[in-house]
C-alpha cells in the first residue's frame, strides 16, 4: 500500500476512532452528572424545607430543594404530559401554572393520571384557593427525542397535551415567565394526583451510562486495531 493510500484510509479511521472515543467521553460525564445530581437529592431530603418565595429569589437555586410556601393555581391551561409510565400503566402528568408572592408564576405538579385506549384525555380539577404546598423544587423533567414541536392546542377545558415539557416552550407559547424548576408537591399532601416520593426514577442510571461509555470506547480501540492490523498484512504481502 503506498503513503498516498496509508494517509487516505488513516482520514477516516481518526475521525471515525474520535467520533466513537468523543462519545464515550460524552457518556462518562452524563453518568459524572447524574452521580452529582443523586447527592444533591440526597441532601436535599436530609435538609428541612426553604421558605418557597425565598427559594425563588435565587433563579440560580441548586436543585432539588425541600420547600414550603403558599401557591395560588391557575385554572387554566392544564399542560398534560404524554406518554408517561406508572405502575405499568400509560398515562399523563398533569402540570398547571401557579402564582407565588412577588408576581413570579411556577409550573407544579398535579399528579400522574391514567389515559384511556380510546386516548381520551382524563378530567382535571385544579384547586384554584391559595394554599399551603410542601415538597421538591426539581429541575425539569427530562427532554427525550423531540420528533416534532407541541402542537399547544387546548380543548374546551383548557387541557393541553404536550410531547415534552421544557420552559422555553410553556414561556414562549403562554407568554409568562416561568421560574426554572418545577414543584413537585409531596405525595402526602392532600391534594392533586397520584405522586411518587422525591424524584421519580432514572431510566438511564450513572451505572447504565458508563456501560455505554465502555462500549464506545471499545468501538474506537477497534477501528484502530483494524487499521494497524490491515496494514500489517498488507506489509508483510
Amino acid at each position: 500500500m503506498s503513503l498516498r493510500t496509508r494517509v487516505l484510509w488513516a482520514l477516516p479511521t481518526l475521525l471515525a476512532a474520535g467520533l466513537f472515543a468523543g462519545l464515550g467521553f460524552w457518556q462518562s460525564g452524563r453518568a459524572d452528572q447524574k452521580e452529582r445530581m443523586a447527592q444533591l437529592r440526597e441532601d436535599a431530603r436530609a435538609a428541612g424545607p426553604m421558605e418557597l418565595a425565598r427559594a425563588l429569589d435565587s433563579p440560580e437555586a441548586l436543585l432539588p430543594l425541600a420547600v414550603h410556601g403558599e401557591v395560588r393555581l391557575r385554572p387554566a391551561p392544564v399542560l398534560l404530559l404524554d406518554n408517561q409510565q406508572r405502575d405499568g400503566r400509560v398515562g399523563v402528568r398533569a402540570y398547571a401554572l401557579a402564582e407565588v408572592s412577588g408576581g413570579r408564576v411556577l409550573v407544579v405538579e398535579l399528579g400522574w393520571l391514567p389515559l384511556a385506549a380510546d386516548r381520551v384525555l382524563p378530567e382535571v380539577a385544579v384547586p384554584t384557593a391559595p394554599r399551603s404546598l410542601a415538597g421538591l423544587l426539581a429541575p425539569w423533567p427530562g427532554q427525550g427525542l423531540r420528533l416534532a414541536e407541541n402542537a399547544w392546542t387546548a380543548d374546551a377545558q383548557g387541557r393541553v397535551l404536550l410531547a415534552f415539557l421544557a420552559r422555553e416552550d410553556v414561556a414562549h407559547h403562554l407568554g409568562v415567565k416561568v421560574w426554572n424548576g418545577v414543584l413537585q408537591p409531596d405525595p402526602s399532601e392532600p391534594f392533586g394526583y397520584a405522586r411518587d416520593p422525591g424524584l421519580r426514577p432514572d431510566p438511564m442510571p450513572p451505572e447504565r451510562h458508563r456501560g455505554y461509555a465502555v462500549q464506545w470506547w471499545g468501538l474506537s480501540l477497534t477501528v484502530i486495531i483494524t487499521y494497524l492490523i490491515l496494514n500489517l498484512r498488507r506489509k508483510n504481502r
